[in-house]
């Protein structure tokens, strides 16, 4: 009997100490997580800081908004990106399957931490887990919960990832067979049984500088037309000597839609013909092609012999910055082309039909609209969007001093501000100047005089 209470005894005391040092083991526990977390959070914002000195690895597109603020686990903390739908962003590089390290392509941004395509497919897989309206998130205005935005309601009932790991997401068919909505409800059951839904990635890659493409007043080929853009061209040329590269396209690059790139099947049916198959291949290499210039940094104009309309590029991966160049007047368009010849005025009519649907788009089909009475108007114009938008894809030497890849060449700074009004207004003489035979007849005014652009 004293054996058993001996025994109960000696197994209380051992219970005892085993529970008075359970607690310590927990402490020391938490203070390796603590430690190992600031290490990880240290080592994060090394790698941060060397990334604001890389060049630009890529450029997407944002096809969703994301809200860093809101539940904010990324390796750093208050180092999230924020970001909008059709924002963009430059990539530096990869951090871990979760995280890519670049910035928002606006001025005075900071280099921070963007979700991957897998980090935003688990936050979706989270919120529609804890029973949130997917289709709010998804189709409509972002709760307030919530920290990714709006996206294409083609995705809500979607299965799995369209991204590949981290790596930069290939841009998918965003139209032709979304929300045709044509169907009864028994057909569209059938129809999502059989075929997969196609599905809207949360970036499309672009080329790390938009290209800017000019359409308008009228149709490509035509005097009229051709005189006014060369003339936009010649500014931009010399206004920003050494940081643009115009350069001509001949191919049909409104082929290029993601649709049919993209697609095996839909690019097999077009490359049955000898004809067609080299055509595609031409585009195809057009586009490599500007997306290579693009990776110089430099501003890319394109003068492009087959785009009038800003829906032909609207489906491509380019994301141009269309400019148009708009004469609000037909009859000043018309009188316009009459005084360039006979040649000229027997296709009178089919300019000014293309005149007429540019100006019945609306306005946000364009980045910049050039509606200026004087051509120097317009030339000032162009040039100020232009220099915010290199100011935002060049951020200060301080942040990012590899911005810019050595092979671009930058004109040197004047000696004196004097030296520098002197060569503004040389430039600005040079391109502003009106085209012989008939740009000075769009408005009557006196005749012009360069001066300097501020």
């Amino acid at each position: 009997m004293m054996g058993y209470q001996g025994y109960n005894k000696l197994f209380a005391q051992g219970s005892a100490d085993s529970n008075y040092s359970h607690p310590s083991s927990d402490l020391s526990l938490d203070e390796e997580r603590e430690a190992l977390r600031r290490e990880t959070e240290r080592q994060a914002l090394a790698q941060l800081e060397k990334a604001k000195d890389k060049p630009v690895a890529f450029a997407v597109r944002t096809n969703l908004s994301y809200d860093g603020t809101a539940d904010d686990d990324s390796p750093v903390h208050g180092s999230a990106v924020s970001f909008n739908v059709r924002d963009y962003l430059h990539i530096k590089e990869k951090y871990d399957n979760n995280w890519w390290i670049g910035r928002i392509i606006r001025e005075g941004s900071e280099v921070g931490f963007i979700p991957s395509p897998v980090k935003l497919e688990q936050l979706r897989l989270q919120q529609s887990a804890s029973g949130k309206n997917t289709s709010r998130l998804y189709g409509g205005k972002a709760s307030s919960s919530s920290n990714l935005g709006p996206l294409s309601e083609a995705v809500t009932n979607s299965k799995g990832s369209n991204s590949r790991g981290s790596t930069p997401p290939t841009p998918g068919d965003d139209s032709d067979s979304i929300g045709n909505g044509k169907f009864g409800k028994s057909k569209e059951k059938k129809k999502t049984f059989f075929k997969k839904q196609e599905i809207l990635p949360p970036y499309d890659v672009v080329p790390s500088m938009r290209p800017v493409v000019l359409v308008g007043p009228s149709l490509k080929g035509y005097e009229v037309t051709d005189m006014m853009q060369k003339a936009l061209f010649d500014f931009l040329k010399h206004r920003f000597e050494g940081k643009v590269i115009i350069t001509r396209v001949s191919a049909d690059i409104s082929l290029a839609k993601r649709s049919l790139l993209n697609n095996p099947n839909k690019r097999a049916l077009m490359e049955r013909t000898a004809s067609r198959s080299s055509c595609i291949a031409e585009v195809q290499a057009e586009i490599e092609r500007i997306f290579e210039l693009a990776r110089t940094l430099q501003l890319v104009v394109l003068d492009c012999d087959t785009i009038n309309h800003p829906s032909q590029l609207a489906k491509t991966s380019l994301a141009p910055i269309i400019v148009y160049l708009k004469i609000s007047s037909p009859k000043v368009l018309q009188r316009l082309i009459k005084s360039r010849g006979k040649s000229q005025t027997r296709n009178l009519n089919v300019q000014m039909v293309a005149a007429e649907k540019l100006a019945q788009c609306p306005p946000d089909m364009f980045d910049i609209i050039l509606d200026e009475n004087q051509l120097e108007d317009a030339c000032e114009h162009i040039a100020e969007y232009l220099e915010t938008y290199w100011k935002a894809t060049h951020p200060t030497q301080k942040e990012t001093p590899t911005a810019v890849i050595p092979i671009t060449v930058s004109r040197p700074l004047p000696a004196s501000p004097h030296n520098e009004t002197m060569q503004s207004r040389g430039a600005q003489g040079r391109a502003v100047a009106t085209p012989p035979g008939g740009l000075s007849e769009l408005v009557p005014r006196a005749p012009p005089r360069a001066r300097p652009i501020h």
